[in-house]
């Protein structure tokens, strides 16, 4: 278990791309995390990981959320959402979830986008939470949508 499936190395993608000192910290993480529990809840599931003491931590030891990529999918209705929880300035663990419908057994023909569309707007992103990082400690999920 100690590996990311396919879907969340493909979300993992997208939530940590982008120019901010912040997110090169993360990615520096995941590259040497692991998975420690994995647990479906039957509407999502939530991944745990573990991330080595040697990793750098995001500066400030800030802990927020990152939630600004969806999925759509060709068996469900209403599509998939994500959150990626920052602890102490490390990853700490990635939830997906559906919009009222049980998970699928198999996530089939899925399209990942940002809720800002094909591509991440970090102007837009740093001025609807009103700082100059990305980050800002407890601010809890982004609100990036338009």
């Amino acid at each position: 278990m100690n590996k990311l499936t396919h879907l969340e190395h493909q979300v993992m993608e997208l939530l940590l791309a982008g120019e901010d000192e912040s997110l090169s910290v993360l990615r520096q993480q995941l590259k040497q995390a692991t998975v420690s529990s994995r647990k479906m809840t039957g509407v999502g599931f939530y991944t745990k990981f573990h991330i080595p003491s040697e990793r750098p931590r995001v500066s400030g030891s800030a802990s927020f959320k990152l939630g600004d990529v969806n999925g759509s999918v060709n068996n469900l209705k209403h599509g998939l959402g994500f959150l990626l929880f920052i602890t102490n300035g490390e990853i700490d663990a990635l939830e997906g979830y559906t919009y009222d419908e049980p998970w699928p057994i198999e996530v089939q023909g899925l399209t990942l986008t940002y809720v800002s569309g094909k591509r991440r707007n970090m102007d837009v992103l740093k001025k609807k939470i009103g700082v100059n990082s990305l980050f800002h400690e407890n601010r809890g999920q982004l609100p990036i949508s338009s």
